[in-house]
């Protein structure tokens, strides 16, 4: 630092007038003299490079020996230049050194830049701005904000959507509560109640406060509907897709689909799915009128724009209903279509309805009923009839009087009328009292067949009872019936 000019201690009066007014040889003001006695070269105007005289620092009060007296990095001159002190590091007492000031753009000789209340240091702290008044634009300063308690950051700190400084200086509301007056309706719904900045009929109060929409704009969402026709209808003003079903409310409204509704006739796909990608009819649950809704049918895998998928000429609601599948047209694989199944009143879900051994198509092709488990009503089943060879839709298959159950209780053969071979039935012999598993049944040598046609009795080896067999007698040409 310079010596004080007091310090300096000339021996007499006249050597203190040779120091302030002796030579100078670098025009700086300062005597060549006194120069030396400050230790500052006499011969440079300004020994520290700057930009300052000694002179002038020597009446500043900086050092004339060092560029940046307060070492603030700052040189002296450019804090001359600046308006701050270039042996203060901090000017303007702000909390902020001059180098602080110079980086954020604030000014190193004011302690408050923007003249807004607030000293640099404390608006850099509080991340507002230090050299706007008015940081966030609200017509409030800073230090306006600070002593109101609003937030100089945000120009509407209860976020009613009145300024603070409208709420403060034009409608006297509280700017920190966002309904001053505890009534549910925020304070700008109470200012502005009947304003319709938009023109959509609907006031700004009503958008703001209980729609949530946009008051300059009539069509917040963009959906084609204006704010006040989806307030009529319930719909969203804020949300383009009220039921979340991928078609705008608008474009609900042109197909006639309740856009409050992601299905609107209720058949278990939504009206996107329905419009966009299966071209049924969003209004109508069963589109091809087959008694079984669209939804159901996209599940089961049936086609909903067609009444009978399988083209069995029964609609698929029809075939689900009794059990059928509508994806095939012979549901039980018997070889009956189901349609014709159901005009005979068989079961198209199973092969064999009458479970008689045989399917229901081989039964139609055989002649049998397929709906009785035996046609011929004989005791034996039509399968059973089949797997015998006898004839499943005649009760006596080879027509000798018994029915086949019969000749199978009897054990003759259903299929030989005279099982054995005696020329009479089997069906005459047991009417008659013969064996008609013995050719012979009196065991007396004539076969029974022979005995009816002489006239004996076959069960009687002795017809007249002359203790001669009837069967010696014809061998005798006596008459075995006398």
């Amino acid at each position: 630092m310079p010596q004080d000019v007091t310090s300096i201690q000339p021996a007499s009066v006249s050597d203190v007038t040779t120091i302030l007014t002796g030579p100078d040889a670098d025009r700086d003001r300062l005597p060549d003299a006194l120069e030396l006695q400050l230790g500052t070269d006499p011969d440079l105007f300004d020994t520290d490079a700057d930009t300052l005289s000694d002179g002038d620092e020597f009446d500043l009060g900086s050092d004339p020996l060092s560029a940046d007296t307060d070492r603030d990095g700052i040189p002296d001159g450019q804090e001359i230049d600046l308006g701050s002190s270039p042996s203060l590091v901090d000017s303007d007492s702000d909390g902020l050194t001059d180098t602080e000031e110079l980086a954020a753009g604030t000014h190193p000789a004011l302690s408050d830049t923007d003249h807004d209340g607030l000293d640099d240091e404390t608006e850099l702290r509080g991340a507002s701005d230090p050299t706007l008044a008015d940081t966030d634009g609200d017509d409030l300063n800073d230090g306006a904000e600070r002593d109101a308690g609003t937030d100089p950051l945000d120009p509407d700190t209860d976020g009613d959507g009145l300024t603070d400084s409208a709420e403060l200086n034009i409608h006297n509301t509280d700017p920190l509560l966002p309904d001053t007056d505890g009534d549910g309706l925020n304070d700008f719904g109470a200012v502005n109640a009947d304003l319709d900045s938009d023109g959509d009929t609907l006031p700004d109060a009503r958008e703001v406060n209980e729609f949530g929409s946009d008051p300059l704009r009539v069509d917040t969402d963009g959906d084609g509907l204006l704010d006040n026709l989806e307030a009529e209808r319930g719909t969203s003003l804020v949300n383009e897709d009220t039921d979340a079903d991928f078609l705008t409310d608008f474009q609900e409204t042109r197909l006639g689909t309740d856009p409050l509704l992601p299905d609107s006739d209720s058949d278990g796909l939504t009206d996107f799915a329905e419009h966009e990608t299966h071209a049924t009819d969003p209004l109508d649950p069963d589109t091809d009128v087959d008694k079984l809704n669209d939804g159901e049918e996209i599940t089961r895998g049936t086609n909903p724009l067609l009444p009978d998928t399988d083209r069995d000429s029964l609609p698929d609601g029809e075939e689900v209903l009794i059990g059928a599948d509508p994806l095939d047209p012979d549901t039980d694989n018997d070889g009956v279509l189901d349609s014709t199944e159901v005009v005979l009143e068989t079961n198209p879900a199973l092969a064999d309805t009458d479970a008689d051994g045989l399917n229901d198509g081989l039964e139609i092709s055989l002649g049998t009923n397929p709906k009785l488990a035996d046609s011929d009503a004989d005791g034996i089943s039509d399968g059973a009839e089949v797997t015998a060879g006898t004839d499943p839709t005649e009760s006596d298959s080879d027509a000798d009087g018994l029915t086949d159950q019969q000749e199978v209780t009897a054990m003759t053969d259903p299929l030989d009328s005279d099982t054995d071979n005696d020329g009479l039935m089997d069906g005459a012999e047991v009417t008659a009292g013969t064996n008609p598993l013995v050719k012979d049944t009196d065991g007396d040598g004539l076969n029974d067949g022979d005995e009816i046609e002489l006239g004996t009795d076959p069960k009687n080896t002795d017809t007249d009872g002359d203790g001669i067999s009837d069967a010696a007698e014809v061998t005798a040409g006596t008459d075995p019936l006398e």
